[in-house]
């Protein structure tokens, strides 16, 4: 996978990797396998304390525009030093899915200042999948560099400012 976000406490996982450069209707897009997996103490009789697979899915085919994308990788950079909630819609307008990414305080989970919430929405026509877990400054750092380099290797590059310079 070209980028890779854990949770803070190790058991769940983003995977993503960008498999090609796309257009559509005339603008630059990436087409996106993502994959997320989950570990959790077995719910059965096995031995306490054994960690089993919880969930794992993949999404084969998911198309964000590159420069949405590029946006991420900004609020990423910015939360380093901001700690800021954000949430970034990742695909093509009029495209018949969406994919959004946030990152922030949750009601529903234990999180706080540098234990934010990471947030996957995926919504198709056949499908709708929601992931929330929570991260950490290391976890975003990760997913900030690797993310960093699979955008260098896919092409092309940016077409406009970061969105700190708007």
């Amino acid at each position: 996978m070209n980028f890779r976000l854990p949770s803070n406490a190790g058991y769940d996982t983003l995977e993503g990797a960008i498999l090609r450069p796309v257009r559509i209707n005339g603008e630059q897009c990436l087409l996106l396998e993502l994959r997320t997996t989950g570990t959790d103490f077995a719910r059965d009789a096995s031995p306490a304390g054994k960690v089993v697979e919880d969930y794992a899915f993949r999404l084969p085919q998911v198309v964000v525009l590159r420069d949405r994308m590029e946006d991420l990788l900004d609020h990423l950079h910015r939360w380093q030093d901001t700690q800021e909630d954000f949430g970034v819609d990742l695909e093509p307008e009029g495209h018949n899915a969406t994919c959004t990414m946030e990152v922030g305080m949750r009601d529903d989970m234990n999180c706080g200042p540098y234990k934010p919430a990471f947030t996957l929405y995926y919504s198709s026509v056949k499908t709708r999948a929601e992931v929330t877990f929570v991260v950490d400054p290391s976890c975003l750092l990760e997913w900030t560099e690797t993310m960093e380099r699979a955008l260098e290797q896919a092409s092309p590059a940016r077409s406009r400012p970061p969105i700190s310079s708007r």
